[in-house]
């Protein structure tokens, strides 16, 4: 016999947890904490090095920079040898990225090899941070118009709620842990919504399908909670999967995309929850409001 859990009658429960998540990840991190920006969005610099001499850690290269380039960040890449660099823009970056080659081969006398330098001024860091932020509105936007043109506008609603929910959530956490905003953590907050809504036309789909045969016949309620667990081996199975390749990213993967991977796994488990217990409940209060359903 096939288990069913009650996900519609919790719904009040889901509600207060996710008001509690978001309200306190983004009270700490936004407002207490403070949110991190890197070079992507406040302009700055970025060398990528390859230090010859075994044992070399963060801390010793960063000591290098004392008193001579203010707020540099020191991140190990991969391995033991590979380091990424990062200054702020306090001035010309230009003269930045010359004291950093100067220092680095002043005191790495084995031998020092710059890999990669970016530039970005505070202007065009601006301009990128602004861009980032339009196109998470523009793709909530675009499946906003989807899902009420392929549903109705009560689903298109709650699809998009659950999403900001979840871009809201994952960005809480993400700025409560103390990690750094970047153009690589937009593109994952953007694939964290791709990989939501699709959980979500998935549940939407069986409610469509059962309320053509059942809607005379069984409450609301009780067609979207059987829709919920009637797709749920399939969310269940489909974000495992997907979380488990994101984990071997995150562990593995090193340095650069570890950020990314880390917005993944948030999203990806924050996608989930919504899609079973926040997307459908929302259209169940408000179907319930305003078709007067039982």
């Amino acid at each position: 016999m096939e288990r069913k859990f009650d996900f519609i009658g919790k719904r009040y429960w889901a509600y207060l947890f996710s008001l509690t998540l978001i309200l306190g990840t983004w009270l700490y991190g936004a407002f207490i904490k403070g949110p991190k920006f890197g070079i992507d969005f406040t302009g700055g610099v970025l060398v990528l090095v390859k230090v010859e001499e075994p044992g070399i850690t963060t801390g010793k290269i960063r000591e290098i920079f004392k008193g001579s380039v203010e707020g540099v960040t020191v991140q190990n890449v991969q391995g033991e040898n590979e380091f990424m660099i990062k200054a702020p823009a306090t001035g010309d970056t230009n003269k930045t990225v010359e004291t950093i080659r100067r220092k680095l081969k002043e005191h790495f006398k084995s031998g020092v090899t710059i890999l990669k330098v970016e530039m970005i001024g505070p202007t065009v860091g601006k301009e990128l941070r602004e861009k980032g932020i339009m196109a998470i509105i523009y793709a909530l936007i675009g499946i906003l118009i989807y899902v009420a043109w392929r549903f109705e506008f009560i689903f298109a609603v709650g699809a998009v709620l659950a999403l900001i929910h979840d871009a809201l959530a994952t960005t809480g956490v993400f700025m409560a842990v103390g990690r750094e905003f970047s153009l690589p953590v937009i593109a994952a907050l953007l694939t964290v919504i791709g990989y939501s809504i699709n959980d979500t036309i998935v549940v939407y789909d069986r409610i469509r399908e059962n309320m053509k045969v059942y809607l005379r016949s069984k409450p609301f309620e009780e067609i979207v909670n059987d829709s919920i667990n009637q797709t749920l081996s399939r969310t269940i199975i489909t974000s495992l999967t997907t979380l488990f390749v994101v984990l071997c990213l995150y562990l593995f993967g090193g340095g650069v995309i570890n950020d990314f991977a880390f917005v993944l796994l948030v999203g990806i488990t924050v996608g989930t929850y919504s899609s079973i217990f926040i997307a459908s409940a929302i259209v169940v209060d408000w179907y319930k409001y305003m078709k007067k359903v039982k």
